[in-house]
């Protein structure tokens, strides 16, 4: 006999009863589903503000700190400020010039090479038997470093009369009682100026032409002129010879430039400066120099230069020869 297959265990035919409900195979179920709410997680506060509130403080005492050593800076400044301007002042005000040598030359001579040295004037006449007016002593003396504007005291010589002292005695008290006699003052006519001759000197070098005029005691004003003469050569002078002077004036000379003249250079000022450094002055730009004295002083390299020619400034050709008075 043929067994029977195998039963399905999912088959219910058999062993299960199957309940069927009021709601039918095909009716629908719904479930009612409620969304739950979820709140977001809270953001945390970052801790970092501390730090950053730190910060701002360094931040605000650095700016103090700045402020106040900048204030310190600028009050430096101010009171440095005055302090130097009184370092300038009191170096510009110590400037000193080498007092030049008048002595021997006329009181007008005198007064106008100090004033050029930028020195000040205070002539004293006193009894001397030189002639009336000449300069016989400076102080301070010559060649000595002076602040500007400092007053140079020059005797002049003039003539006065003269006082004498006697002492009498007197019988009833035994006593000696000093007694001063002035004698009469003698009036003396002052001397005549001393005279000089102007000598004859064109066609001459300059410089043997000038030596001629020194030795009569007169000085020479040079002109340089445009001329076909041989360049330093005297062509015509200001004076007829033979005329007389005052010793001490001046006489101008037209020297010849020559056919063909140097470029022109300015004479540089040497009135006042020693002479050995008025000789380097000039012979610097190119020009030759010639120390002349009128009378019978000595040449001397620490005298100062009283006068020269051409003055400073004039613009004449290199290697023009410059006259300097000591």
């Amino acid at each position: 006999m043929a067994e029977p297959p195998p039963r399905d265990p999912r088959d219910p035919a058999e062993d299960e009863t199957i309940i069927a409900d009021s709601w039918g195979p095909e009716d629908q179920v719904f479930v009612e589903q409620q969304d739950e709410i979820v709140e977001p997680p809270r953001r945390r506060i970052p801790t970092i503000w501390p730090w950053l509130l730190a910060l701002l403080l360094l931040v605000l005492v650095g700016l103090g700190a700045v402020y106040f050593l900048s204030r310190d800076d600028d009050d430096d400044q101010a009171t440095a400020t005055p302090t130097a301007a009184t370092t300038t002042a009191t170096t510009t005000a110590v400037e000193t010039v080498s007092v030049p040598d008048v002595v021997g030359t006329t009181s007008s001579e005198a007064t106008e090479t100090l004033r050029n040295a930028n020195l000040e004037v205070n002539l004293v006449s006193v009894p001397s038997d030189r002639s009336p007016g000449t300069v016989i002593a400076q102080s301070p003396a010559a060649g000595t470093e002076q602040p500007e504007g400092t007053s140079v005291r020059l005797n002049v010589a003039e003539a006065a009369g003269t006082t004498t002292g006697a002492t009498t005695q007197t019988e009833t008290t035994g006593t000696s009682t000093p007694a001063t006699t002035t004698a009469p003052t003698t009036t003396t006519a002052p001397a005549p100026p001393r005279t000089a001759t102007v000598p004859d000197v064109v066609g001459e070098e300059l410089a043997s032409a000038a030596r001629s005029f020194a030795d009569e005691g007169l000085k020479v004003a040079v002109a340089y002129v445009p001329s076909s003469e041989a360049a330093g050569r005297v062509v015509a002078q200001a004076q007829p010879p033979g005329t007389d002077r005052t010793r001490g004036d001046t006489v101008q000379l037209n020297v010849s430039e020559g056919a063909n003249p140097q470029a022109d250079a300015s004479v540089p000022g040497v009135v006042g400066q020693q002479l050995d450094r008025a000789r380097s002055a000039l012979e610097q730009p190119g020009f030759e120099v010639l120390a002349l004295t009128v009378g019978d002083r000595e040449i001397e390299n620490k005298r100062s230069v009283l006068s020269q020619s051409p003055g400073s400034g004039a613009s004449v050709p290199r290697g023009s020869l410059v006259l300097v008075y000591v």
